[in-house]
């Protein structure tokens, strides 16, 4: 072999290599986002199922077996959250989901830790949060992992209504 033919065989190895290395991060890259897309699509359906079940309860204490259409019944602001000895099983109105959070073990390669907040918001301007009763709550949920890179943070809005 002369020094032409050496020099040809050297530059196709570098070229080569830099192509095998190329292919491997763009792999690795893949898999990466791959992963953090299926973490972030199972922490949503956390969150999701959560509002789903907190939506199919009363608004509040005070409407789960009546109907009423004065404000001044309805739970402080203070008090949100379950009642004394109340556990998610016996959830009975969408307020008692505030303060509530937990462990997700079940779904494949990770665990992901909740957890829930509702308060009254403004009807003018839901991204408020208020410090008194109104016909309007929000639920926050915030779903981590020790797995993703962010947090996944939901929010719904549930209402009272009523006609005279």
């Amino acid at each position: 072999m002369n020094t032409g033919q050496m020099m040809l065989a050297l530059g196709a190895m570098i070229l080569l290599s830099t192509t095998v290395l190329r292919v491997n991060s763009n792999f690795l890259m893949s898999d990466t986002v791959l992963d953090e897309t299926k973490y972030n699509f199972l922490a949503t359906s956390i969150a999701t199922s959560i509002i789903q079940e907190a939506k199919s309860k009363a608004f509040d204490e005070a409407t789960d077996s009546t109907s009423i259409n004065v404000i001044g019944f309805l739970t402080n602001f203070d008090k949100l959250g379950p009642d004394n000895g109340e556990v998610r099983t016996n959830f009975n109105d969408f307020d008692d989901f505030d303060g509530y959070s937990g462990a997700d073990s079940s779904m494949p390669s990770a665990v992901f830790y909740y957890s829930c907040t509702v308060n009254y918001v403004d009807g003018n301007n839901p991204d408020v949060t208020v410090n008194n009763k109104t016909w309007n709550k929000i639920l926050t949920i915030t779903v981590t992992s020790p797995y993703m890179n962010d947090v996944v943070r939901m929010s719904t809005i549930y209402s009272y209504w009523f006609f005279r």
